[in-house]
């Protein structure tokens, strides 16, 4: 950790959204910490939603920052610890059956850790 990942997808994402391509911003850092730069304060986690229990709306976890850029953190377990590929494939799947965003964005940036475990995008 530390190389600027998180940094360089807000960045991305950021430049993008200036020149109107419409962004979604998948945080899958246990840090949860991709969108802290686009929103302006830390959102809370798919996976933190999930343990309170509920059902989860596109509402509580999608987030629009900078130039209207919509980001989502997935959050997990801390590094290492933990199956952290699970929460991203909750994520996905959350993504591509409940949510909507998927379709009415140009591009999707994900903001994820080196050490994922569990084959997160084995699926």
């Amino acid at each position: 950790g530390g190389i600027g990942k998180s940094c360089t997808a807000s960045n991305i994402a950021a430049a993008c959204a200036e020149k109107s391509s419409r962004v979604l911003v998948v945080g899958c850092d246990p840090k949860s910490d991709s969108s802290i730069t686009l929103v302006g304060r830390r959102i809370p986690t798919m996976m933190d939603l999930i343990q309170a229990g509920g059902r989860i709306t596109e509402e509580d976890v999608v987030f629009k920052g900078y130039k209207g850029v919509r980001c989502i953190e997935v959050g997990g377990p801390e590094p290492g610890v933990g199956c952290a590929g699970r929460g991203i494939i909750v994520a996905i799947d959350f993504l591509r059956k409940v949510s909507k965003v998927m379709d009415d964005v140009d591009l999707v940036l994900y903001d994820v850790p080196g050490d994922i475990v569990c084959g997160g995008f084995a699926m």
